[in-house]
Order: structure tokens, then sequence, then C-alpha cells
């Protein structure tokens, strides 16, 4: 069985949230964190055989064009050390710096091409407007 969109939160994006984002129960914090022993064990006893692993929300894409080009490639980094250290079962999405769209141009080419993650996972809302909006479309 493959599970598709398994998130977790990678330590370094998310000591950049803020509000709610920042508090989350522990037991979920937990789960969100453990790409180890926890996570492993609790795959093997759903007869989960592969995870697909993307960035939980808000991920990157709450953050300014200046901060997440840096933010997201450390992230993106991370994950790929986590997949290569448990290959038999993670593959990955990378996380995007949407705010600024040629660092994301970038790091999605890096992330496949150099890091073989599987693609990205984009959620809805950059810095609270929608990827296919005008303004945000404008700048491209």
């Amino acid at each position: 069985m493959i599970a598709l969109e398994e998130h977790y939160w990678d330590p370094g994006v998310a000591e950049t949230f803020t509000g709610r984002n920042a508090t989350r129960s522990s037991d979920l914090l937990e789960r969100l964190y453990d790409l180890g022993e926890l996570s492993l064990k609790e795959m093997d006893e759903a007869r989960i055989g592969v995870q697909v692993l993307s960035h939980g929300a808000p991920s990157t894409q709450r953050l300014d064009a200046e901060t997440v080009p840096n933010v997201a490639a450390a992230a993106n980094n991370r994950l790929y050390e986590t997949v290569q250290s448990n290959s038999e079962w993670f593959v990955a999405f990378a996380a995007l710096p949407t705010a600024h769209l040629r660092a994301t141009a970038n790091e999605l080419e890096r992330s496949v091409t150099r890091l073989g993650l599987r693609g990205a996972m984009i959620h809805g809302l950059t810095n609270g407007g929608f990827c296919d909006g005008k303004g945000f479309l404008a700048k491209i």
C-alpha cells in the first residue's frame, strides 16, 4: 500500500510558524516531526509499504520572498537525507518558495533532478493569495 500526501513538519520551517500554526497538540506534533522509529512502526502496523512525504500546511508558503528560498532549500535537503536513510519506506514531494517565483522554478528543478524528490506539494495560498489569482500570475 502506498500512502500519498503524508504530512510531516520540518523543524526549520516550523520555527517560522506563528499563531495557531505554532501551537498544536503534543500528540500531533510528535507525529508531524517523527520520520523515524514511530513513523516506521505505525507504517508497519498499518501495512503501508511506502509513504510519499510532503510538508504540512502552511509549509513555506507564508514566508516572504526574501526569506523563503533558503528555508525551502534547507528543508528539502533535510527531507532528501531522510528519504536516503529510509529509501525503502519513503519518497517525497518538495516544499517550494512560492513567494519568489524564480526561486520556485529553480527549487523544483533542483529538488527533482538533483535530490530525486518526486515533485512538489503546493498548499492553496501564498501569503494569503491563491497561486492562480490575477495578482500572483501578473508577477510571472
